[in-house]
Parts: structure tokens; sequence; C-alpha cells
């Protein structure tokens, strides 16, 4: 059995889910330890296990140490079977960080499947869901996946109660070269529930004043729920390129911040050109893993973008090469 320490690079859920995935993905047994060794309260939260028992459930596997707080966990898969299926995290957790988990798995799942996910659709720490459905599944479709994201019902921390249906068909994936390009057009969307509707005015005010040399385009959804906040995603997509940027509203933060926040990140990157964003960089790093023949041109490389180039390469017969062109970085995966 692979033993995969969870303490390499960032040390955070993020050498889990890629972790996890590749077993469920290559029909290998794992072992994780150190789990999420460097963050403040190392091992399992909530959004990990259901991730887990998601995959679990997906996978038929056996599982060991599959518990709140544990640092180590032993994965062995069977056979992937699609299905219906819904898993309730219970919390707050991050939605979009399951969808991570088990999205590379039901692509390569013959048949289509439809996953009911609760918990957290908009929190810190995490991508937005209107992220993980416009600017994350934009790239992937750009790579042949088939794959849906309908959002029932916002969950904003600390209450949570979000609900996201995923609909997946399995799909063959290839190589994806987003090189960089300039956006026509940058389209967004403000979202906001139980707060007066001066709020999300004044975040798409405030954006829009960042990005008033572009043709943008932002619209206000209203949302009535148990949670109550407010958040804004931006996006563009071209031929060799897809990002974007987001921000959330935060108790003691004025809406104008929150809007400028994104809005000032959407105008850097269209002002540079990239192929994609920083954050979307390291979440098709496992894609590009699988298929190789791949190149992102992006800002800066994060930890995160170089904590997964580190694991991916422990476990794929892959090959990441970085280096710095025309003022962008560039990130290419190459099969051995």
């Amino acid at each position: 059995m692979l033993t995969i320490d969870g303490s390499i690079g960032e040390g955070g859920g993020q050498i889990l889910r890629i972790a996890l995935a590749w077993s469920a993905l290559r029909s290998e047994p794992i072992r994780v330890v150190n789990i999420r060794a460097k963050r403040p309260k190392p091992g399992l939260k909530p959004q990990h296990l259901t991730a887990l028992l998601a995959l679990k459930e997906i996978t038929d596997a056996e599982m060991r140490g599959a518990k709140i707080g544990s640092k180590e966990v032993e994965f062995i898969p069977s056979d992937t079977k699609k299905g219906n299926y819904i898993f309730d995290c219970g919390t707050a957790g991050s939605i979009t960080l399951m969808i991570q988990a088990i999205l590379p798995v039901l692509l390569n799942t013959d048949g289509e499947s439809r996953v009911i996910l609760r918990g957290g659709t908009d929190v810190k720490w995490s991508p937005p869901i209107d992220y993980a459905a416009k600017i994350f599944l934009g790239a992937l479709r750009k790579m042949g996946a088939t794959a849906d994201i309908q959002v029932i019902r916002r969950g904003y921390y600390p209450k949570g109660g979000g609900e996201v249906v995923l609909k997946v068909r399995d799909s063959k994936i290839k190589g994806i070269k987003l090189t960089g390009g300039n956006p026509r057009e940058i389209c967004g969307n403000v979202h906001y529930s139980n707060l007066p509707d001066h709020v999300p005015e004044r975040i798409k005010h405030s954006a829009l004043k960042e990005l008033i040399d572009f043709r943008a385009h932002i619209n206000i959804e209203r949302l009535d729920g148990m949670s109550t906040g407010t958040g804004i995603t931006l996006w563009a997509h071209g031929r060799s390129f897809v990002f974007g940027s987001s921000a959330l509203g935060e108790r003691g933060v004025r809406a104008e911040a929150v809007g400028k926040n994104a809005g000032s990140e959407m105008r850097e990157y269209a002002e540079k050109g990239v192929g994609v964003d920083t954050h979307l960089a390291d979440q098709l790093l496992i894609y590009m893993a699988m298929v190789g023949d791949s190149e992102l041109r992006t800002s800066e490389i994060s930890s995160h973008a170089k904590t997964a180039m580190e694991l991916l390469q422990k476990l794929e017969n892959v090959r990441f090469y970085t280096e710095k062109l025309d003022g962008l970085h560039s990130i290419r995966a190459e099969k051995d």
C-alpha cells in the first residue's frame, strides 16, 4: 500500500483530495498520514470526511480511520459505479472542495451520475460555487468533460444549509492549452440572502468601477434562505483562456471593499492577458497529470499549485515544467 505524507508542501486538505482521487482512478490502495498537518487544527474536518465517505460509496471501497480529527486514513477502492447519490456535510463545510475530490472519479465512471451535495456553497478558504460552475467547469469542458452544477440553495458560514446538484457523464479528458488572451466581455454575479437590497448594488457598482475599461455585465441574485451572506464572482472565457475572481462579504467589511477586491483582481488578470487565474491553475493540475500534453499560463504559481505538482509527480508518470514567459508563469505537463 502506497503511503502519502500529508505534511508535504502546504500540508493541507488538498493533498488528501488529490491522493484519494488518484487512488480511486487508478484502483490503487493508499494510506495518507499526517493529514492537514500544517493547519491550526490538523486532521479530518467535516468536509474532508464527507468527501472520503462519498468516494467510499462511489468506489465501494474499504476504509479505515474515517472520523473527525483523524490524521491517518487507509483507502482501498474497488469498482467505481454511476448512480444517484446524496452527501450531506452537516455543517457549512465547503461543497466545492467535495466536488474537487469526487469529480475526477465520476468523469472516469461509465454512465451518468447525479449527486446532491449539502453544506456550504460560499464559505472562506474555498472556491465559491459560482466559481466552480462558471470557471472551473468552464475550463474542464475545454478538456472534454461533461458536467454541470445546479445551485438549489445557497449556504453561508456558519449555518450552511446549501444544496447543489452535480450532474456528471463519463468523459474522455484531453490535454489543454490555456496560454492567454484578452477578454471581449466580463460577466459576473452578486448573490445575497437576508440582507438589505442596497448591499449587492454597492458591491456591483464598486466592481464595475474597477472594470470601467472593459465591457462588463454583472447580475444580482436575491435569495431567501436559512443563511445570511453575500458575495461576488466574475469570469471571462475565450478560446485560449478561462479566468475569474471572487470575494465574500464579511461582518465589518464594507460592501464597496468586497466589490473592489473582486473587480481589481479581475482587472489585473485581464490586463496581463492570463490563460488561467492563480486558483484555477492548481485545480486543473490533477487532470493535466492524467493526460499530459497541457500548458497553462498564469500570473503566479501558488503554494497550492507547487504542492499539487510535487504530489502528482510522485503518483503519476508525469513531469511538470515551469518557466517565465512574456511576464507570465507557464506550467507544462508532459507524460513520461
